[in-house]
């Protein structure tokens, strides 16, 4: 059984999935030392997921984690209905189906936002 209360924010939720990539750079590390015992084969082959269709030529990941910075919400994601519709009560939501409860509000974004450039592209105020 899922239990959702332990995501009550998508901060929690990038905590927990911070978690979960530092214990598989973990277990590769511990492996490659010989410090993780190795794994029992299994009896049937047949449920093993194969292995990729070519050779990988990854030979290491970056993965970068920022917290603190600005969102893409704020800062490239403009969104004129959420702005229109602030404050609004928000209609048909159900807290089983997402990180909200039925009582809240839409909330648009504090910034204000300009077109720039040729091609027209929306980006607040957190840019100068």
């Amino acid at each position: 059984m899922s239990d959702l209360r332990f995501y009550n924010s998508r901060r929690a939720f990038l905590q927990k999935a911070g978690l979960g990539c530092g214990s598989l750079a973990l277990t590769k590390l511990l492996t490659e030392e010989g410090l993780l015992a190795q794994t029992a084969p299994r009896a049937d082959s047949s449920t093993q997921v194969p292995g990729p269709h070519f050779a990988p030529r990854a030979k290491s990941v970056i993965w970068l984690f920022m917290p603190g910075s600005p969102s893409q919400v704020d800062t490239f994601d403009y969104k004129p209905e959420l702005q229109k519709r602030n404050g609004e009560k928000l209609e048909g939501a159900d807290p089983k189906t997402g990180f909200f409860t039925t009582n809240g509000k839409i909330l648009g974004s504090p910034f204000s936002w300009k077109q720039y450039g040729e091609s027209g592209t929306w980006v607040s105020e957190i840019f100068p």
